[in-house]
């Protein structure tokens, strides 16, 4: 049976800490895996960075709990940790074990002690550090190319099957789906080796989405897949290995955009169609207010759908609506585009909602839940390169007084970003944002990306701690 582990942070200290023990024994600390490597910010003394995390990992003696300790200050201990900024003790921590939802660019320390049958924490171990990054950051040019597809993939979706404490291998928290062209789907536990699955359709697939409905439960995840394509086909599967077709969608219109919300899926696709379901068998329609094709779908609050002619469909509860098309926008009822829009990206942040649509000639429009109260701005990036893919993940945010006397709020959003948007082009150029509206060019994937055709709707996918990226030719990257 695995052992169960929790969390803790400086503001919550349990007696535990206080040395209130009955019965047990004090441990050695655990050495560090490879301690003949440098201390400080090698990738081989046990602590290596990625995205936003860091992984720990130490050489155990069996019998011993060891409990795992963290903060962003290097006079850190094991009996420190409570007083230092941005503190966390992982308790009855395995090896490898996670730190997640850091601050990119800021060094982090780490120190553990073990016990034996609940005794008291026995000495520090000595300290090491490692420094989070931005995996699509053009500093660390991380992305690695892959070749390792049977058939061009049209979309991409991940699926979180444990939160990150609980993961076992740094690029896997979760399980991720392809699928692409004549029906192809594929699946990875890491975004580096897919497996291809029978498919019951041969149309082309291109969008796929997925969620966990029991996370942290390896033997019943309550998995759903589901992934829609042309003539309106879709498919579902509930372990990513057997997929089933679709009795009907209620549609032939190509679908080009699929998301999860809430254990209800979404569907968008061409003359402004608009499907959802909740197990990816049964469907209903709803009425777009558009004939363009929409091209995207993303949810942070509200329901946004983007397509061809600068298309802006919204749905905010109440049914959705068509934005018309204004150069001068400055009602929140309006589009600043008529270049085609080929996918969106939303994230709710406990600060605010933002979106981000991407499109032909550097098009990129933005709107969020505040400061412009739903209205859309327009961003044309130098050099007009064609968007075909837009994600976002969250971001850690510095928030503690030993770095900064308040959080940074974000002069364009009026509230601080806790979001990293990533934007593709047709060449495999990525670009990076906090705010949806500030954009700087950054790493390329290597790949070359789609410019016209099925292709271009949605080869750019965030797990949470990196990106992964498709292109034609069977090719795909991934930056961890």
């Amino acid at each position: 049976m695995k052992k169960l582990f929790y969390v803790l942070t400086a503001a919550i200290v349990t007696p535990l800490l206080g040395g209130c023990f009955e019965t047990g024994s004090s441990a050695p600390p655990p050495p560090w895996a490879n301690t003949g490597a440098p201390l400080y910010n090698s990738p081989d003394n046990g602590a290596t960075a990625g995205d936003g995390r860091i992984k720990l990992e130490w050489i155990p003696t069996a019998g011993v709990e060891y409990w795992a300790f963290s903060a962003t200050d290097p006079s850190l201990t094991a009996f420190n940790w409570t007083s230092l900024p941005n503190a966390k003790a992982v308790v009855a921590a395995p090896t490898p074990t996670y730190m997640c939802g850091l601050v990119n660019n800021l060094a982090y320390y780490f120190a553990t002690n073990g016990r034996i049958d609940g005794g008291p924490g026995g000495p520090s171990s000595s300290m090491i550090s490692a420094t989070p990054y931005n995996a699509s950051d053009s500093t660390y040019s991380h992305w690695v190319l892959n070749t390792n597809f049977s058939a061009n993939v049209y979309g991409l979706g991940y699926t979180s099957l444990t939160t990150c404490a609980n993961d076992t291998a740094l690029s896997a928290t979760g399980t991720f789906a392809a699928v692409g062209a004549g029906g192809a789907i594929f699946t990875s536990p890491d975004a580096i080796s897919w497996t291809g699955q029978s498919s019951p359709v041969t149309t082309n697939l291109n969008a796929v989405a997925g969620y966990a409905a029991n996370q942290n439960n390896a033997s019943t995840p309550g998995l759903r897949w589901v992934a829609v394509g042309d003539g309106g086909k879709a498919v579902y599967s509930t372990d990513g290995i057997n997929w089933i077709a679709a009795t009907s969608t209620l549609t032939t219109q190509n679908l080009r955009s699929i998301i999860q919300v809430g254990g209800g899926f979404y569907a968008v696709g061409d003359a402004g169609t608009i499907i959802s379901s909740i197990d990816g068998n049964s469907w209903s329609a709803a009425t777009s207010g558009t004939a363009y094709r929409l091209n995207g779908i993303a949810h942070a609050g509200m329901y946004v759908a983007v397509g061809d002619h600068g298309t802006i469909v919204v749905n905010g509860g109440s049914g959705w609506v068509s934005l018309p098309y204004s150069s001068t926008p400055s009602t929140p009822s309006t589009s600043p585009t008529i270049n085609n829009l080929r996918q969106v990206a939303a994230i709710s942040t406990p600060y605010g909602s933002i979106y981000a649509a991407v499109g032909d000639s550097g098009t990129i429009v933005t709107s969020d839940s505040y400061l412009h109260n739903g209205t859309w701005t327009l961003v044309t990036l130098s050099g007009s390169p064609n968007l075909v893919g837009v994600t976002v993940e969250p971001r850690g945010v510095e928030t503690t007084t030993a770095y900064t006397t308040a959080p940074a709020v974000d002069p364009w959003l009026r509230f601080i970003s806790a979001a990293q948007f990533v934007a593709m082009d047709s060449a495999g150029n990525t670009y990076t944002s906090i705010n949806g509206h500030d954009w700087t060019a950054s790493a390329s994937t290597g790949i070359s990306a789609c410019t016209t055709g099925t292709s271009c709707m949605n080869p750019l996918i965030s797990s949470g701690f990196g990106y992964v990226a498709v292109g034609d030719n069977y090719q795909n990257a991934y930056a961890f």
